[in-house]
């Protein structure tokens, strides 16, 4: 780490002490209630998707959902009495396990973001929240075990992400096999159990509870080998025509399938689908769980910035939600 560099680090150590009313010596910090909402505050605004999703704070590490299923309407009435209903979250609950996301950046990674002196904390400070949030999507799509030491690469050690807790919680609505029960959900051509996309989220739709299956803020999410499959399959049968229909054709049957927006989240699946509303799936945190240090570490020649906290997925309304098994998807 040059001069400039160890300027800059001391600044930001600093800057981090007088944020979290630390002692000027310190290099690792707990965050209250307030600023540990601030940071994953910070994390959401680093993802669209996120944005788009619940990631509340909670105080047990273990008890029932927040914003889960209410299977009654309380709307209606009663000549001898009012009309009421208890809307209680009995489908399952929430369980959140230790995690921790340590950021390693080499010196001369940190000498090149310390090029921009008037920007240093705004690069540094996104780069580290950007490596969160795109491992809090890793998992929340691939994760599969919670295991005591993590050493998977893809991060399905870490925690259960939402097709994992689907396909444990609501198996009915995880598909593992086509209609030919063949074993394998084959996609495109011949004798496919899904001709095409459109008929995969039509299908996936009428597997949600009959109540949800009209909303209007349902969306597809589809994996991008199968949406690059689809757009193939587009051009090739629109060949001989004008290549502005062809393009036009192309954009408008890849954005909506089965009457819903569809999007590729990212470090979704590659061949995976699942419908669902964003705001049916969240990622919860212990409130106060959250610590978060800064460290020039000389044996490995890096900056180390450590995340500490306690989390877990949950898919709120089981019934909202449907996906097939990506592992078993077969392309015609």
């Amino acid at each position: 780490m040059n001069n400039q560099s160890k300027q800059l680090y001391e600044k930001l150590l600093d800057k981090l002490r007088k944020r979290y009313g630390a002692r000027y010596n310190d290099i690792a910090f707990q965050l209250d209630k307030n600023q540990g909402l601030e940071f994953v505050e910070n994390i959401q605004q680093r993802s669209d998707f996120l944005m788009q999703i619940n990631m509340p704070q909670v105080y047990q590490t273990e008890n029932r959902k927040l914003y889960g299923a209410t299977e009654k309407a309380p709307t209606g009435r009663k000549q001898a009495g009012r009309n009421r209903a208890t809307l209680t979250h009995d489908q399952h609950g929430y369980k959140l396990v230790e995690t921790d996301s340590g950021v390693i950046v080499p010196w001369e990674l940190f000498d090149t973001f310390a090029l921009y002196p008037n920007l240093f904390e705004q690069i540094y400070e996104g780069y580290v929240r950007d490596q969160i949030a795109l491992d809090m999507l890793q998992i929340g799509w691939h994760g599969q075990s919670i295991a005591p030491d993590t050493e998977k690469a893809d991060l399905s050690d870490v925690n259960k992400g939402w097709l994992k807790l689907l396909s444990e919680q609501r198996p009915a609505n995880f598909l593992t096999d086509g209609d030919k029960k063949s074993g394998q959900i084959k996609i495109f051509g011949d004798d496919a159990d899904y001709a095409d996309l459109d008929a995969l989220a039509l299908d996936l739709k009428q597997g949600l509870d009959a109540r949800h299956r009209n909303r209007n803020d349902l969306v597809f999410m589809v994996g991008s080998e199968l949406l690059t499959k689809e757009k193939k399959l587009i051009i090739e049968n629109v060949q001989d025509k004008p290549r502005e229909r062809t393009a036009l054709a192309a954009h408008s049957l890849l954005v909506n399938f089965g009457g819903m927006t569809s999007l590729t989240p990212p470090n979704f699946p590659a061949k995976g689908a699942a419908v669902t509303t964003l705001n049916n799936l969240s990622i919860y945190s212990q409130l106060q769980s959250w610590r978060y240090s800064l460290t020039d570490d000389e044996e490995i020649k890096a900056v180390v910035n450590s995340c500490y906290r306690y989390e877990g997925y949950v898919v709120e309304d089981l019934g909202l939600m449907t996906a097939i098994d990506h592992s078993k998807v077969v392309l015609g």
